[in-house]
């Protein structure tokens, strides 16, 4: 009987570090679910003002074509211009959001400690 109660207060005490264990993965799993996110919102966000912008130069070298103030031989050149500008910022998205991934990360990480 003394072996049995010595054994159920071995297990209790080894089961509080799991259960610590436990909260600290759960706890880390969320961080990074919750940095993922607002990574993701970052990336979108992004997208959504680059495509904006795109559009709006797009717009206005078409209808400064239309008004006559730019030659259709400059045309060509001016959306091609706006586009290898799109493409460069578009490119840039996904860094900028790994980046801020591990911002996220990292800034939980030093309000772990302390």
């Amino acid at each position: 009987m003394a072996t049995s109660a010595s054994t159920r207060r071995g297990n209790k005490t080894s089961a509080e570090p799991s259960a610590e264990t436990a909260r600290e993965v759960v706890t880390q799993a969320v961080q990074i679910q919750l940095a993922s996110i607002t990574a993701a919102s970052k990336f979108l966000a992004g997208w959504a003002q680059a495509a904006d912008r795109y559009a709006q130069k797009l717009s206005d070298e078409l209808l400064a074509r239309a008004r006559g103030e730019t030659a259709s031989s400059e045309l060509i050149g001016h959306l091609a211009t706006a586009s290898s500008l799109h493409l460069h910022e578009i490119t840039t998205l996904p860094s900028i959001a790994v980046r801020h991934f591990n911002r996220q990360l990292a800034s939980t990480a030093k309000s772990r400690k302390t």
